[in-house]
């Protein structure tokens, strides 16, 4: 363990990473979204999901440091008594969770798609180009509300609401598989001019061999840029697709349900309800960006 420590301290990319302290003070707000969203059940002061611990008394309750407040709930509550703080650190596990799923399944479906069009070449590229390409040309967003409204109207009723996360998680991924599969076969079409995959050909390795083993190495770096940038973007559309109503269930809110719940009550003056989830997700996603952002410049050797 300790040799894999020294060998990450070794590394240029942790050399450039402790020099720009924007990528140092993104990545640690980062790491304290994440600590709070997997020590939630610990680390919030309330269980916003207990039914014997929420009481309608305790409603629209403000912030500890506005007139009325209650030491108890440090940033208010909302129109069901619960602790905004508390569900702002369970709304982060969903949406979390929705993002880190969909980025891998985007990204495994679109690399593989990606390696393989750029290997076998001929009609199967052409297709899962001209698919990528079609798919481009229309907004992420709208791409997956239908592939949600087809999902949700083939999933029985009495499961919907336990298969919501996965519908939310599926849309979302098959609305960005096309980035990925581009590059994928962009590195792989330069992977297979060099001599390295001649000799694998020569030698006789299988084309899948050469594909996962030799090919899928060097789109790994590319891929990875793009999914931390993905990420963001992933916990945008979930936010989105559950403030129009058609994401998480109210059961499991995420952010984005927090915030359309919190929404209906923004101009009846209880602002606390809306304004602290959607300071978090905006606070999540800029740190996720400047974060990508950083790993794509120090992995460019021409952007130094």
């Amino acid at each position: 363990m300790w040799a894999a420590v020294r060998k990450l301290r070794d590394h240029e990319l942790w050399w450039h990473f402790t020099r720009s302290p924007l990528a140092v003070g993104s990545a640690g707000l980062v790491f304290a979204f994440v600590l709070g969203a997997l020590t939630a059940p610990w680390l919030a002061p309330h269980d916003p999901f207990d039914p014997a611990r929420v009481f309608l008394a305790d409603a629209f309750l403000p912030p500890v440091w506005v007139e009325g407040g209650d030491p108890r709930f440090l940033l208010g509550t909302d129109d069901q008594g619960r602790c905004v703080l508390s569900t702002i650190l369970w709304g982060a596990r969903i949406s979390f969770f929705v993002g880190v799923s969909a980025v891998a399944f985007s990204a495994a479906l679109g690399t593989v798609l990606g390696i393989t069009a750029g290997s076998v070449g001929g009609a199967y590229e052409s297709l899962v180009m001209r698919a990528a390409d079609v798919q481009l040309t229309f907004p992420g967003i709208l791409v997956a509300l239908l592939i949600g409204g087809i999902a949700r109207t083939l999933v029985p009723p009495a499961l919907l609401e336990a298969a919501a996360v996965w519908v939310v998680v599926a849309s979302i991924g098959i609305a960005g598989w096309p980035q990925y599969a581009r590059i994928a076969r962009a590195v792989t079409l330069v992977e297979t001019s060099k001599d390295y995959i001649a000799a694998a050909q020569v030698m006789g390795l299988h084309p899948v061999r050469i594909m996962f083993r030799h090919l899928l190495p060097n789109v790994i770096g590319p891929i990875s840029v793009v999914g931390t940038i993905g990420l963001a973007l992933a916990i945008v559309s979930e936010a989105t697709l559950s403030f129009l109503g058609v994401g998480v269930p109210p059961t499991t809110p995420s952010l984005g349900t927090l915030i359309r719940i919190g929404n209906d009550f923004l101009f009846s003056g209880e602002w606390w309800i809306v304004f602290f989830p959607s300071l978090a997700l905006v606070l999540l996603v800029s740190a996720v960006n400047l974060l990508g952002d950083w790993l794509r410049d120090a992995l460019d050797p021409k952007l130094r």
